[in-house]
């Protein structure tokens, strides 16, 4: 008989067992490799059997961000996380409260909906809380990595600063007065420090950059106006990151204020105007914090000194990351000092927080301002009233004749400040004064030698401060007194004053007359329109007639550029003739075009000049042969 055949086994259920290949193996796909490593955020979801608000609140916290895996099983719409991640977030403790969180609410709206008000008051009084101190620990684990990531706690702070509270969108007013409390805390230590190195004003709102612990900290504070809350923005994220930025907040505000030997929380009084209570108080501060500012500068300039010394004794003097630390050292300083021995006034059409911030991270004497609520007379806490005899420089931001100049001070727009701040040294005020367009303000966040091209203010700026200063880059001995106004090119201090000033006035008038904006736009656009036609027919009268001698001086005129020299260059390599706004634009535009369209550019340039040259050239030759006809003639 034949081999008897062997029976299969089977399985319990009755199906027969399939053999498995020993090489290759019979896998399902993503259960091994790198597909395995992933999972989608709706399986995240069922793992960890919460909400996707809680979920997403979750990931924010704990600072869980989805990846991009090279294989997607599951599809490439689908939004992926880590394994890793996920087992994270089980272990959380925040999710457990989550969980109770959900129980409380479910036990309250029962109570709220059978009429049973004192059972929920009082169930609500046991409302589970939880704390982020554990996760501020656990995502820094070093002082310098916290200070690394407060550029976005800063801002955010500064926006909600900013903004009301609002019950559609989920903004509670305890998170904006403690957003507010804590971005004047961290101001306040900036003062004390004097930890301000950049300045700069935009339509955005003020960039800030400060320095602590050897770190650049750069935030954006928006402007001081009525905020429009768009529909598109989920606030509930954003509260999100407040809720941890405000933990983060706190702990750096603890840490700085310890290593200046404060006391932290900051006292406060309640007791100041109505009208700006937290300027109001944060200016106390501020006042308060002026006391013991000498002594703090001396023992950084000391400490400066030393550093200087060590790094020069290290590396020689000649060696450039030895200069580059002297050279930022230097200009330190000299933030530190710029504004010392002024006593500064602000209008009350100026917006007070960033330029007081900035006058006392410069070292001003003293500040006061007058409020609007006030009716104009000076605020309480303010240092001294507008008609003060100590006040040397008043900051107003209105034309010259809505205000009463006073003899003994100087008045300068907000812009000065700024200016002034970021090269070191007092600018002249001329440049400044009200009714005038002040010189273009410059971006210190931007490298102008990287970028190719230079403004011609930067050029302006660099020497006026290299003569200022000196060559060692020290700052001036006098600590009252402006530069002397000498220093800057003649060119720039006599410039006329533009006509926007002028425009500007003349519709305050035609307003004050009862004229709408409407028909004085029509009345403008007529007598401009004349004026047009006037000069065209005097142009018409006075044109030379065909075959009079006039027309050779016309034809002599007309090629006279192309043999003329060049403009002079002045004692800076740069031409006596400044070079107009549409010029400059034009040249800035070019500067920021790629190489391909410089290419383009120079060709068509090249070309267009090629054209003009051999006309000049054929117009030289046809006087030329004209000239030679007439004398044969003759």
């Amino acid at each position: 008989m034949g081999k008897q055949r062997q029976k299969s086994k089977m399985n319990p259920k009755g199906t027969k067992k399939k053999k498995i290949d020993a090489i290759h193996g019979r896998k399902k796909k993503g259960e091994s490799g790198e597909a395995a490593a992933y999972t989608t955020r709706a399986q995240a979801l069922r793992k960890l059997q919460v909400s996707l608000a809680d979920f997403r609140k979750l990931c924010i916290l704990k600072g869980v961000y989805p990846r991009d895996p090279k294989k997607k099983n599951s599809g490439a719409d689908k939004t992926y996380y880590h394994n890793k991640d996920i087992l994270f977030l089980m272990h959380e403790p925040i999710l457990k409260k989550f969980f109770e969180l959900k129980t409380f609410m479910k036990k309250w709206k029962r109570l709220v909906g059978r009429g049973q008000y004192k059972n929920a008051i009082s169930l609500e009084k046991r409302k589970p809380e939880y704390t982020l101190q554990h996760l501020v620990r656990e995502r820094y684990p070093s002082f310098d990595d916290a200070v690394r990531d407060l550029d976005d706690a800063v801002s955010m702070l500064a926006l909600f600063s900013t903004l009301a509270s609002h019950q559609k969108r989920e903004i509670p007013a305890t998170a904006v007065k403690e957003a507010s409390q804590l971005y004047q805390e961290f101001q306040l230590y900036c003062i004390r420090s004097q930890a301000l190195r950049k300045v700069f004003a935009s339509i955005k709102g003020y960039y800030f950059q400060v320095e602590i612990c050897g770190v650049s900290v750069t935030w954006l504070a928006p402007h001081q106006f009525a905020q429009d809350l768009p529909l598109e923005v989920d606030f509930r994220v954003m509260l999100t990151f407040l809720e941890f930025y405000r933990t983060l907040v706190k702990f750096a505000n603890f840490k700085l204020y310890a290593d200046l030997g404060l006391a932290y929380p900051p006292t406060k009084e309640f007791t100041k105007a109505d009208a700006a209570a937290d300027v109001a108080s944060l200016v106390v501060e501020m006042r308060d914090a002026g006391k013991a500012r000498d002594a703090q500068a001396r023992q950084s300039h000391e400490e400066d000194k030393e550093v200087v010394a060590g790094a020069l004794a290290d590396f020689g003097g000649q060696n450039e990351e030895a200069k580059e630390l002297q050279e930022k050292i230097a200009a330190a300083n000299r933030m530190k000092h710029t504004f010392r021995g002024l006593r500064i006034f602000i209008s009350r059409e100026v917006p007070l927080r960033p330029i007081y911030f900035t006058l006392l991270c410069g070292g001003v004497g003293e500040v006061g301002w007058e409020r609007a609520a006030f009716g104009g007379a000076a605020a309480e806490g303010s240092a001294f009233a507008v008609d003060s005899d100590q006040i040397t420089h008043q900051i107003v931001d209105r034309p010259p004749e809505t205000f009463e100049q006073r003899p003994g001070r100087e008045y300068v727009q907000p812009q000065w400040v700024f200016d002034s701040f970021n090269i070191g040294c007092l600018l002249p005020i001329a440049p400044y004064a009200p009714g005038r367009a002040p010189p273009p303000h410059l971006s210190p966040f931007v490298d102008d030698t990287e970028e190719g091209y230079v403004p011609r203010q930067r050029e302006i700026l660099d020497k006026f401060a290299a003569e200022v200063t000196g060559a060692d880059g020290k700052p001036p001995e006098a600590s009252g007194d402006a530069a002397p106004e000498a220093t800057v090119p003649a060119a720039d201090a006599a410039e006329p004053a533009p006509q926007n000033f002028d425009q500007f006035n003349t519709e305050l008038k035609a307003e004050a007359k009862g004229l709408w904006h409407s028909e004085f736009r029509d009345e403008q656009r007529q007598k401009a329109e004349a004026a047009v036609i006037d000069a065209l027919e005097a142009e018409a009268e006075s044109k030379p007639k065909e075959g009079s001698d006039s027309m050779q001086d016309a034809a002599d005129a007309r090629a006279g550029p192309a043999e003329e020299e060049e403009p002079a260059v002045g004692p800076i390599g740069q031409p006596t003739l400044k070079p107009s706004e549409e010029e400059e634009g034009r040249l800035r535009a070019k500067a920021l075009m790629p190489k391909k369209h410089k290419r383009l550019l120079w060709r068509i340039e090249k070309r267009k000049n090629e054209k003009e040259e051999r006309s000049q050239n054929l117009a030289k030759k046809r006087r030329k042969h004209e000239a030679g006809k007439d004398g044969a003639e003759a």
